[in-house]
């Protein structure tokens, strides 16, 4: 406030000596003061907020380091070869592409067999603080059951909470939709979050809503297919003179393929994952 009036004072000096050259320069340096001081809060405050890096989170050990386990990134890349889990044809554009990848599977296997592996999840949506509730005195925490990866097959989604396939339901998009698409649904990892007062409460959420972070280990379990399939009507249309054809044939609005992880652990932190909040070892709740 004492700058942004030694700058209103200093416009209306300068303002009545008809800006000299020196006044000018003055005035140029005292913005470009404050606008480096505006951009390095800008920065400082960006900082604050990212995601922790790797260097900036703590030595954890196993068996949540990444050292020893293959990380997965949620919507990111499956696991090399994680399709060889699932019956049926290996992915491949030529015949040669196929028998090469067929020819791969005893050893897709066996890897992921003996591999563990890690997901890194972050708030505020994958980890999330909900409201505080002030009668029970404690926050409700909330971390995601699963996540989904792409292989050259499509998705395939990855379950530490006992997913089930289900219909989602309409979305306001496809209110009239006949038919809609099945998900796997993965029921969220909750916890409570005790606080003393409201006031310590209030100092919690402005400090680390999205500060909070988790790591889930797990090895390759079971593997399912979801299938759904339908009839869809053929529907015939002319345009310009030609005749176009739509459905007429079987469709699958499954939910697709699922890995169901068996849970070495997960680990819940805040303070760029410093602080621990909760830990859970193995499949039991």
């Amino acid at each position: 406030m004492r700058t942004l009036l030694a700058v209103g004072v200093a416009l209306t000096l300068l303002g009545c000596k008809g800006q000299s050259e020196s006044g000018k320069r003055a005035l140029e340096k005292l913005k470009a003061a404050e606008l480096a001081k505006a951009e390095k809060k800008a920065r400082d405050e960006a900082a604050a907020n990212a995601p922790p890096t790797v260097s900036q989170t703590a030595k954890l050990g196993a068996p949540w380091d990444e050292a020893g386990n293959i990380v997965i990134v949620p919507d990111g890349p499956c696991p090399e070869g994680l399709w060889a889990l699932f019956a049926g044809e290996p992915p491949g554009k030529t015949p040669e592409q196929k028998k090469a990848n067929k020819d791969k599977r005893p050893d897709y296997l066996k890897s992921l067999k003996e591999q563990t592996f890690l997901v890194k999840l972050h708030a505020p949506d994958q980890v999330a603080l909900k409201p505080y509730d002030a009668p029970k005195g404690e926050f409700p925490v909330e971390v995601e059951g699963g996540i989904e990866c792409t292989d050259p097959m499509g998705h395939i989604a990855i379950s530490w909470t006992g997913a089930k396939a289900a219909d989602p339901g309409n979305s306001a998009a496809k209110q009239d939709a006949e038919i809609t698409q099945n998900m796997w649904m993965s029921p969220k990892i909750a916890f409570a979050l005790p606080m003393k007062t409201m006031a310590e409460a209030k100092e919690f959420t402005n400090k680390n809503r999205l500060g909070l972070s988790a790591r889930v280990v797990f090895k390759v379990g079971k593997v399912e297919v979801d299938k759904k399939l339908k009839h869809i009507a053929k529907v015939t249309e002319k345009a310009q003179g030609e005749t176009i054809s739509i459905g007429g044939g079987v469709e699958d609005w499954g939910a697709g393929r699922l890995v169901r992880a068996e849970v070495v652990g997960v680990r819940v932190a805040m303070e760029r994952e410093t602080t621990q909040l909760y830990e859970k070892r193995g499949n039991a709740p």
